[in-house]
């Protein structure tokens, strides 16, 4: 419950360093009472759907323009918390089988495998690492600092350990000593980030202008009016490059006009001639498609620069979609999936990053979900990004909860990485985080609107950005050796005893 409600868009992210102790105390309740694997399994499993029903609960709140079966939400919302509590029923029994079988202390495995499972939620064509607790530290931008050196990983194992302390120190042996390392835990890294944040650079860089055209659904999937929606955009746009000093780039949101901009040409050439006129590129997302060896068309969750002098460079395609929203899972390894219909776009997963000029530097494309991958932008950035865009159509969430909790883990692609990041988004929130993740402007939700804005100045590489999730892999890692460890301590405990036996 504490957990579900750090996720909530109040000031409540203080909520996550104790959230965890009420399910720490219950897990070692049973391994003291020698309960079986399947009860310490029921204990997480309960936990997480608790904790995942109060996080998804805007599942059941979704637009209904923008789902082909709008009845479907509500088993939908159900399945996902009864599927994602399935980590935390693995969580706790690899903490508790560990720590049994191991014989090494629940305070050190619980967050090991913690972290070790919150990397498998985040793998593969079902990866959804929404809700990873390090998300609810988004407004303390000085512990978000330590994403810096370990991406939302650390973060959330920063968290693991502050519940373990605090826990130890309400029911330990050595509380004190358990106090103590508490506060010293929140009290360090905070004071380094602090730090940190004095010294960042200061330096304002190029003006970005991000069109907020709060197009509604039903209007923008409808197909009868294009034409309205693309001179909405073309309007804000131009009233954005009368701003001095002028923009370098104008963005627009993902699928901006709810057509295939880049292929009507109509449409291509309004843009192109904005573009033109007002000697402003302009980036925006659009649908698209391209063909195979075969001559089959493959739809396309697409993203393009329209340049000055008129050209078209390369196409970003989103590289990881939404499952079941986007595309069914594994239908690449299963093609009869593909006939099964939930209402999923059916688009194709672009090839990789696409690396864009501006006189901003060059940057890369986040579309949507995109950015709660911390692989993705680290990729982007180890490819030459300077910055990072982020465009996104969050219309569909409404003016939930769901709304907050995407734009806030964006900005950590900002701090691990030390660039900044702009978010444009077609209802909200549309915002620019600077390298350390801080949010310096944004715009009101759910209204036309434009954010002309400078970006930070880019910082040196990241720890992250060089060595990468060494926190996920050390943890596996970690656990793995203490598998192995267990499993061999428990042979030679069974030679042990039957030796014992032949003695006798």
């Amino acid at each position: 419950m504490l957990l579900g409600l750090a996720f909530f868009p109040l000031p409540l992210g203080f909520l996550a360093w104790f959230g965890f102790i009420p399910l720490l105390a219950a897990l070692d309740r049973k391994l003291r009472d020698g309960e079986p694997l399947g009860a310490i399994f029921g204990l997480g499993y309960t936990f997480g759907f608790v904790f995942y029903l109060i996080g998804t609960h805007w599942i059941a709140l979704l637009s209904d323009v923008a789902i082909t079966v709008p009845w479907l939400k509500y088993p939908a919302w159900v399945a996902a918390a009864a599927y994602l509590a399935l980590y935390a029923g693995l969580t706790t029994t690899l903490a508790g089988w560990l720590a049994r079988r191991a014989r090494v202390p629940l305070a050190l495995t619980f967050p090991l495998a913690l972290i070790a499972v919150e990397e498998l939620r985040a793998s593969g064509e079902m990866g959804f690492p929404w809700f990873q607790p390090g998300y609810t530290q988004h407004a303390y931008a000085p512990i978000l600092q330590l994403a810096s050196l370990g991406s939302v990983s650390l973060v959330t194992l920063w968290i693991a350990a502050l519940n373990v302390l605090a826990w130890r120190a309400l029911t330990g042996g050595a509380r004190l000593r358990a106090a103590l390392g508490a506060a010293l835990l929140l009290a360090l890294p905070w004071a380094w980030g602090t730090r940190v944040l004095d010294a960042a650079p200061k330096r304002p860089g190029p003006v970005v202008a991000l069109i907020q055209g709060n197009v509604a659904g039903e209007i923008k999937w409808s197909g009868h009016h294009q034409k309205e929606i693309l001179d909405t955009f073309v309007l804000l746009s131009e009233q954005a490059a009368g701003h001095v000093p002028r923009p370098a780039i104008t963005i627009w949101p993902e699928t901006a006009t709810g057509s295939y901009l880049r292929k009507q040409l109509d449409q291509a050439l309004t843009v192109a001639a904005l573009a033109s006129r007002t000697r402003i590129p302009v980036f925006s997302g659009f649908a698209d498609y391209a063909y195979d060896a075969a001559g089959h068309a493959h739809p396309l969750n697409a993203a393009g620069l329209f340049a000055p002098d008129g050209a078209m460079g390369e196409v970003y395609a989103k590289r990881h979609l939404v499952p079941f929203g986007e595309r069914m899972p594994f239908e690449s390894l299963f093609p009869g999936l593909a006939k099964i219909e939930l209402g999923q776009a059916e688009w194709t997963a672009g090839a990789g990053p696409v690396l864009f000029p501006s006189a901003a530097g060059p940057f890369t494309c986040l579309i949507c979900f995109e950015s709660i991958f911390p692989d993705l932008a680290r990729e982007d950035v180890r490819r030459g990004a300077r910055w990072l865009v982020n465009i996104t159509n969050d219309e569909w969430f409404g003016d939930g909860a769901a709304l907050y909790q995407h734009a806030a883990m964006a900005p950590f692609r900002a701090v691990e990485n030390h660039v900044p990041l702009a978010r444009c988004a077609n209802t909200g929130l549309t915002l620019i985080a600077d390298a350390n993740g801080r949010v310096t402007q944004r715009i009101a939700v759910w209204r036309p609107g434009v954010l002309i804005a400078a970006l930070g100045s880019p910082g040196i590489p990241t720890f992250y950005t060089r060595f990468g999730d060494w926190p996920g892999m050390g943890c596996m890692i970690a656990v793995a050796a203490l598998a192995l460890w267990s499993f061999i301590g428990g042979r030679r405990g069974t030679r042990d005893a039957a030796a014992a036996t032949a003695a006798r």
